[in-house]
């Protein structure tokens, strides 16, 4: 197992030089403004010294910054998840949706990809109440049924809706319907789609 002393020293190094450029300035110009050596402050830059939470507190003092932030890893800035490891969901007979990414923080939301074969159709019970869903129709024609109110989109057309409502999405032809939705959940999110727990 990695050290965990030095995955937050790199981390502190990669975010000090990333704010430090970000702002124009070179090692002089900090250490100028900060009274941290230009030595310590390479020192930091260069994984080859863990400095004193003092020297952390002026350097993002001077940067406007928390110490926070200096240590934050990268992961809590971004997350890739690979198109391979997408969740696949089967539905109907030859239509399938792909959960491309599930946001692990309130306000939760996911993101989808689907593609929903001619003549066929995808339903989805009602999920917690408050869910809100976003599509975008990018390809092909779908007919959208939500708690008894029907919808018809054309390639290119948006809609908004409850997702807190049984749906269907239909598809009479021609040709596949391929659509992006975003489901934002305001309170709990759909068990059924919760990412697993942290080993």
């Amino acid at each position: 197992m990695e050290d965990p002393a030095e995955i937050v020293g790199r981390t502190l190094a990669a975010n000090l030089r990333a704010m430090r450029r970000l702002r124009g300035w070179r090692l002089d110009d900090l250490a100028s403004r900060s009274g941290v050596s230009r030595g310590m402050l390479q020192q930091i830059e260069t994984c080859r010294t863990n400095p004193s939470v003092a020297t952390l507190a002026r350097i993002s003092a001077t940067l406007g910054t928390s110490i926070g932030r200096l240590v934050e890893p990268p992961e809590e800035l971004g997350q890739v998840v690979r198109a391979a490891d997408a969740e696949v969901h089967r539905a109907g007979q030859h239509s399938v949706g792909r959960l491309l990414i599930n946001d692990g923080q309130a306000p939760f939301i996911e993101f989808w990809d689907f593609l929903i074969a001619e003549h066929d159709e995808m339903g989805s019970p009602a999920h917690p109440p408050g869910t809100r869903e976003l599509l975008h129709l990018y390809e092909g024609r779908l007919e959208v049924e939500v708690g008894g109110a029907d919808f018809t989109l054309e390639a290119g057309d948006a809609l908004r809706m409850r997702g807190d409502r049984d749906h269907v999405y239909r598809n009479a032809g021609p040709g596949p319907a391929r659509l992006t939705m975003a489901v934002t959940y305001s309170g709990d999110r759909d068990p059924r789609y919760a990412p697993p727990p942290a080993p």
